[in-house]
């Protein structure tokens, strides 16, 4: 898991935070391309949910206020953040430092 590094600025940690989203997206792409056939519809399915999930994170970071009610219900536990994924479970009950 990816730690904060706390004597980056706020706004140095998000460009670091949006260039390691970035780079993540791209190596599920590439893993994908190694295992999968471009031409098998699970690559297709899962291409659609990388570039899905790519769009709407980029729309959520331009919503403004859409993303400071995000941060305000995640800080208050109103919304789950964990992730479960077969026997993976992605916890996101870590501090959030919004």
């Amino acid at each position: 898991m990816i730690k904060p590094n706390t004597t980056m600025d706020s706004t140095e940690q998000a460009v670091k935070n949006f260039e390691n989203i970035k780079e993540s997206l791209k190596g599920l792409y590439e893993i994908m391309s190694i295992n999968i056939s471009q031409n098998d519809i699970y690559f297709k399915l899962a291409s659609d949910n990388l570039i899905g999930l790519y769009h709407n994170f980029l729309d959520l970071m331009l919503n403004e206020n859409g993303a400071k009610q995000i941060k305000k219900k995640l800080r208050n536990c109103e919304l789950e953040a964990d992730i479960p994924m077969g026997n993976l479970t992605i916890n996101g009950t870590k501090k959030l430092n919004f």
